[in-house]
């Protein structure tokens, strides 16, 4: 993947690429982004960058040998390690310990098909149903055997590291020693959505990068999905049912909501918060910084005219108070119940 084909703030591009041409290149990066904001296309973009036999000042050429393996993702010296569990895809031996490298050929497809996708679309491409993926003490205990090979074509060997937050305290503490003495040659590149659940200590022995988020504009390149087109229309039933008072049209809600996985419960919360935030923002004639689907337009303009100013604190809470719950395993059905009758009773 070459920087040109990303959707990336391009001064982050040529900052990159000038820390490797200035020989500044530190042996870890950690990217910090929000859920799909790129950092993975972008850290492609970088480990190929490093290792073209022929780049420029301005990008990889995407025709040698070394751009050719790592365009399909194959380049022996490219590992990638993200957050697996359990699924129905592998053996049952592969089962009790299950590693990055019984899903390869699923993570690539899914990586070459959109590389901006978020965590529950990599949960639903490896076949996890509703649990939720993590980086094991096996993970770790398998990237220290690669690492301790030389490496086989490139200069580097890279190792990109999705969503490091969900690396356990036995993998953290692996993954420690290897930033603390990192084999020669060797680039770590993690990238993640909640810095805050990573030990500070693995932290501070990598170089930190924000990735900013993909403006409105720069959204319009990437690939299209329909991942959010469910959660709006339970939105908007769920926002209807409360303008009416219509208890009883909540019921199937909350019980389909109850049914979701943990992930895509949060998920839910979160896409929910966004399109209540956006209402907002077009009730007080702020249109222009609400980022709205068109097709959500109109139905938005609808419900700013109908909500009253007292409901968007309460409905952000009461959100708010919902993620709290799925993050402490209570009960779904009473999670969703609680947050589909506080929602109508503040409308």
């Amino acid at each position: 993947m070459r920087f040109s084909e990303i959707i990336c703030n391009e001064e982050l591009k040529q900052r990159l690429m000038q820390m490797v041409d200035r020989d500044m290149l530190p042996h870890a990066i950690m990217f910090s982004e929000k859920s799909s904001g790129g950092a993975l296309a972008l850290a492609l973009a970088l480990a190929q960058y490093v290792n073209c036999r022929h780049h420029t000042d301005n990008d990889s050429c995407g025709e040698c040998p070394s751009c050719h393996k790592y365009r399909k993702l194959i380049h022996p010296d490219l590992h990638f390690v993200f957050p697996v569990n359990a699924s129905k895809d592998i053996s049952e031996t592969e089962k009790k310990r299950p590693i990055s490298d019984y899903f390869l050929p699923i993570w690539r497809h899914l990586v070459m098909s959109n590389p901006y996708f978020g965590e529950q679309e990599l949960y639903d491409a490896i076949g996890l149903d509703n649990k939720t993926g993590n980086i094991s003490v096996y993970e770790a205990k398998r990237l220290i055997e690669k690492l301790a090979l030389r490496s086989f074509e490139g200069e580097y060997k890279t190792v990109i590291i999705f969503l490091a937050e969900k690396m356990n305290q036995e993998a953290a503490n692996k993954l420690l020693k290897l930033l603390e003495e990192p084999p020669q040659g060797t680039l770590f590149l993690l990238i993640t959505q909640a810095p805050e659940k990573i030990l500070p200590t693995i932290i501070s022995r990598c170089q930190l990068i924000q990735v900013p988020p993909i403006s409105k504009e720069e959204s319009k390149s990437k690939p299209i999905t329909n991942e959010n087109s469910m959660y709006s229309e339970v939105v908007v039933g769920l926002l209807k049912a409360g303008l009416g008072k219509n208890l009883l049209a909540t019921f199937p809600v909350w019980e389909s909501l109850s049914e979701l996985g943990r992930e895509k419960q949060r998920e839910f919360c979160i896409y929910t918060e966004n399109y209540i935030r956006n209402i907002y923002m077009v009730a007080n004639g702020l249109p222009q910084i609400a980022d709205i689907n068109p097709n959500n337009e109109v139905i938005i303009g609808e419900f700013a005219q109908r909500i009253k100013p007292s409901f968007y604190e309460k409905g952000i809470n009461a959100l708010d108070q919902a993620m709290t719950a799925i993050n402490s395993n209570v009960n779904s059905k009473l999670i969703f119940c609680d947050l589909c009758n506080r929602l109508l009773l503040s409308l």
